[in-house]
């Protein structure tokens, strides 16, 4: 495949330095040699070898980039591949060169590859199978550890993704994405600037823009499966706590201005970042707190409550656009919901 075969010309150009560290290539058709470099570069894992080709010809190139290892590899032989060990807490992105590969777990059906397409697994948090069901297979696998893409998180976020983020395990990318673009620059790099891209400045600017477009990708892909209904969306902490700020003092119905400068953000930001990172503006994400407060008061309202009491305390001033506002998120009219307390 074109596009990645400058990381296939630097590592095979580049043998020779294999005792300097730099990179790890070489061909094998022993298993117990093949596993010892498996181990090392990815973890620990089961391999069986499926038909009747069960002698490896196996090829491997590898580098750094930053912490991360760029690894091209092939057994050369059709295989099953499981009982990854969670224990190094890794997780490999997979990217399809060429062959018939296919990606699965328990209870989930198998995610045939395409040339070019890449999947992302973190075997520290989740079940995971691979399969080459022919021997001319070939990945370019990209191996992070878990703690640096759960401390990038949290770095950008401020605060702790939630554990079934990890779980997630998606296909994405593919020939003419910004994925496969952003590979094939790093490449170029390991080509052109060797030592900086894998242990220089260089290349730590490489590894967190690696790190943070997979965490993009993996945003987007959770956003897909889950629908509207975002849980582990990744957002700049002013969006963070501008949500913050807006449950505290939702019963005030501060204005637009109010929550920018309470985040030291302009209103026409912060209004952008909501719409890109969350979809919806500060206005209606204020509303649905406050839909949301005004329902949970009714269904803890004393005896003698009423209706118009709730919505003024919420700050809906107006009862009829209350009541029509609360019928569309909730399904029935605040009345009713009082009224189903009380009976």
């Amino acid at each position: 495949m074109r596009l990645y075969r400058p990381l296939a010309d630097v590592l095979v150009a580049n043998d020779g330095d294999c005792a300097n560290n730099r990179y790890l290539a070489g061909q094998s058709n022993n298993w117990d040699e093949i596993t010892s470099v498996t181990n090392s570069v990815y973890m620990p894992y089961r391999v069986k070898p499926m038909g009747k080709l069960i002698q490896p010809r196996s090829t491997h190139h590898t580098a750094h980039i930053g912490q991360l290892i760029l690894s091209r590899f092939s057994y050369g032989v059709p295989v099953y591949i499981d009982e990854f060990d969670p224990a190094p807490g890794k997780g490999v992105v997979l990217t399809t060169l060429a062959g018939n590969i296919q990606h699965s777990g328990s209870n989930a059906a198998p995610v045939q590859m395409r040339v070019g397409e890449s999947f992302m697994v973190d075997m520290a948090r989740t079940d995971y199978v691979f399969e080459a069901l022919n021997g001319n297979h070939m990945q370019l696998n990209l191996v992070y550890q878990h703690q640096m893409l759960e401390e990038l998180y949290e770095r950008w976020t401020g605060h702790s993704a939630h554990p079934l983020l990890w779980t997630h395990k998606f296909r994405f990318g593919g020939p003419g994405s910004s994925w496969s673009a952003l590979l094939e620059y790093c490449c170029r790099c390991l080509i052109e600037m060797p030592e900086e891209a894998m242990h220089g400045t260089l290349g730590k600017h490489l590894e967190e823009m690696l790190l943070l477009h997979l965490l993009q990708q993996l945003q987007e892909s959770v956003g897909e499966t889950l629908g509207n209904n975002r849980p582990f969306g990744l957002a700049p902490r002013y969006v963070k706590a501008a949500e913050e700020y807006l449950h505290a003092n939702a019963k005030s119905v501060p204005s637009r201005t109010e929550v920018a400068a309470a985040v030291g953000m302009s209103v026409r930001a912060l209004n952008g970042a909501f719409t890109r990172f969350r979809g919806y503006s500060p206005t209606k994400f204020l509303r649905k707190i406050r839909l949301e407060g005004a329902r949970a008061d009714l269904l803890a309202a004393r005896a003698g409550t009423t209706v118009q009491q709730i919505a003024n305390a919420w700050g809906f001033l107006f009862l009829g656009d209350f009541a029509e506002s609360y019928r569309k998120h909730f399904g029935e009219l605040p009345s009713e919901t009082l009224r189903r307390l009380r009976t």
